[in-house]
């Protein structure tokens, strides 16, 4: 158990990979999000993460069904565009960081990233924007939950009252947004969420963690930091372990790691008050 609670002390001090092995991990695993008459648009689900700030990053890519020309009718034609968007969490706003053009080839003719500066756009209910934040959503560890099981880092302990301390947080309740984060009767009023990238070698080495008793690909697993700002949790940190192939989750909680299934449409998202479902995609 001691080694247990090592490894939730020191979780916070694993030493985070550089961008190259987050872009080596981060290969185009596209997922459609959006069918139309003329395009297509998919999300990127290798790539979609926080980002200080209460943001959430995510990479799109539309394609279109016919080529179509940059500026007038003698300019170069592009038949693909990819997108890198930023949502605001805290106000449901969102901006563009890089958009990129593409021909029939798939070689880039024009980029453009945005100033940081750039004016935020208000989230349309029932647009386009929305469907693609709910999207990027699902794949964040937003929402509600369920405790359905729980597993050590390692083996087994050998104390039976901490087994049956746990047991009573199976069908638990677990809720987490930019506001509120509930996990059973433990409350944190301000929480953030940071992703962190962290290598199979690293992991072992910093907590001593196996990977394949805990049930993840380490080369499939998403970590993410939970910082409570405010009073609620103890000790006031947490770490999400999610595969976006699954609709399970990972949380630390107290020493051990609670197995998560996200609830029938639990899924955190901007609903439209109109409840209007007409999609229109702005050039």
């Amino acid at each position: 158990m001691n080694r247990i609670l090592l490894a939730s002390a020191t979780l916070i001090l694993c030493v985070t990979a550089g961008p190259g092995w987050h872009q080596a991990q981060a290969k185009e695993l596209w997922q459609r999000v959006y069918t139309g008459a003329d395009s297509i648009i998919e999300l990127n689900t290798a790539t979609a993460r926080f980002e200080p700030g209460d943001i959430l990053r995510a990479e799109y890519r539309t394609i279109l069904t016919n080529p179509e020309s940059i500026a007038g009718d003698r300019g170069p034609k592009y038949k693909t565009r990819l997108e890198k968007i930023d949502f605001r969490l805290t106000d449901g706003r969102y901006r563009f960081v890089e958009i990129s053009l593409l021909d029939s080839n798939g070689k880039s003719i024009q980029t453009k990233t945005t100033d940081a500066a750039e004016d935020w756009r208000v989230v349309k209910p029932g647009g386009i924007t929305e469907r693609l934040f709910n999207a990027a959503c699902f794949l964040s560890p937003l929402g509600d939950w369920k405790v359905i099981a729980y597993r050590f880092a390692e083996g087994d302990p050998k104390d039976t009252k901490i087994t049956r301390q746990l047991d009573k947080l199976a069908g638990a309740g677990v809720h987490l947004d930019i506001k509120r984060a509930q996990v059973a009767n433990e409350v944190c009023s301000s929480p953030s969420f940071q992703d962190k990238d962290s290598t199979h070698d690293e992991a072992l080495r910093n907590l001593g963690i196996d990977w394949k008793h805990i049930g993840i690909k380490p080369e499939d697993a998403r970590t993410i930091n939970v910082k409570c700002d405010g009073s609620g949790w103890e000790p006031p940190r947490s770490l999400l372990v999610k595969d976006n192939n699954k609709e399970e989750m990972l949380m630390l909680w107290e020493g051990v790691f609670l197995v998560l299934k996200r609830t029938p449409g639990g899924e955190f998202r901007w609903r439209s008050r109109s409840g209007s479902n007409t999609l229109k995609r702005r050039p």
